[in-house]
């Protein structure tokens, strides 16, 4: 387990290759869902890049849109086909704690909300993670600092008793 302080608008190098197996958890302590109307997109994300630059897998949670949408990037390329999945109701924490999860299962990323599956994404990019970061276009539902661990597999999370 690695743990990481990830300021808004900012990125942060992964100690080891996010992979196959490996686990990120992202954790903020407020989470407000009032959508901004009128004030750009509402667009905040946590983005997952390789070392090239490529954005793995970005989770952008869209207020006004009522969604949560996750795509790609390569870094020489376009974004390609969104996939969403509905913003109302996923979070269910009430803000404590509020956490968006990913797993890597090597061909897909397992994406949770407050540890509720909400969708599978098939990789479009086969690189590892190395870096994530913390955007928004606006006022973000989240802490100005997130909380972000990684670990090197599912087991890893559980206590073994000792």
């Amino acid at each position: 387990m690695v743990f990481y302080l990830l300021p808004l608008s900012q990125t942060v190098q992964l100690a080891q290759p996010f992979q196959a197996e490996n686990i990120i958890v992202f954790q903020s302590a407020q989470l407000d869902l009032t959508p901004n109307p009128g004030r750009g997109h509402d667009n905040t994300s946590v983005n997952i890049f390789s070392a090239a630059g490529d954005i793995l897998l970005t989770i952008s949670i869209r207020r006004a849109e009522n969604a949560i949408v996750m795509n790609s990037l390569p870094a020489s390329g376009n974004w390609g086909t969104e996939e969403s999945v509905p913003l109302e109701g996923r979070f269910v924490n009430g803000g404590l704690n509020t956490t968006i999860t990913v797993y890597d299962h090597g061909d897909r990323f397992q994406v949770l909300i407050d540890y509720n599956t909400i969708h599978y994404y098939a990789k479009r990019i086969q690189k590892n993670g190395t870096a994530v970061s913390y955007l928004t276009d606006q006022a973000s539902p989240f802490s100005n600092t997130l909380a972000v661990t990684t670990y090197k597999a599912f087991a890893s999370i559980i206590p073994n008793g000792a």
